[in-house]
């Protein structure tokens, strides 16, 4: 590995000491990759605080990749196969809205039941981002993820109208 993506790795790696740091990706594409748990930590029951996420930098690609699964339950997979087409497929448009307006990247699944959110920060002249700047992405992709179960679990639910979905500012 080259002294830049070294010290680019050591540096996200470093960054990551905050996070609960899962798993080192050894994919000869990458230039570097990790699998991570953010925010870190465990609520009373012991279930973990936090989401399932991925950095990555592609080679020959002038950026990082942020990304964070969701896979929808099968409570909700059973409620969305009972209603009509036309309403799922509303629910869904007015999520692609939502992403679209936060400036992320996104990947829906539908056949495997999942998708994924993704924010890209792209370096500056000196091929590094600012720790800053790394959580800020984390956090955006987070609050995408949040805002999504939040808004599935209310459709699911029946507490709203599929009209009354908007974008939490």
């Amino acid at each position: 590995m080259s002294e830049p993506k070294s010290k680019l790795k050591s540096i996200i790696r470093e960054y990551l000491s905050e996070t609960e740091l899962k798993e080192t990706l050894h994919d000869p594409k990458l230039d570097l990759g990790f699998r991570f748990i953010f925010p870190k930590g465990k609520n009373p029951q012991g279930r973990p605080l936090g989401r399932p996420f991925t950095v990555v930098k592609t080679k020959n690609k002038s950026f990082l990749d942020i990304s964070s699964p969701v896979t929808i339950s099968e409570e909700h997979i059973k409620i969305l196969n009972s209603m009509k087409k036309v309403a799922k497929d509303k629910f869904f448009r007015k999520l692609t809205k939502t992403f679209l307006l936060k400036e992320v990247f996104f990947n829906f699944d539908l056949k495997n039941n999942r998708y994924v959110i993704i924010d890209n920060i792209f370096f500056n002249k000196n091929k590094v981002i600012s720790k800053n700047t790394f959580y800020k992405s984390i956090k955006k992709v987070l609050g995408c993820v949040i805002f999504s179960i939040l808004e599935l679990q209310d459709f699911c639910s029946g507490e709203f109208d599929i009209s009354d979905l908007s974008l939490a500012t």
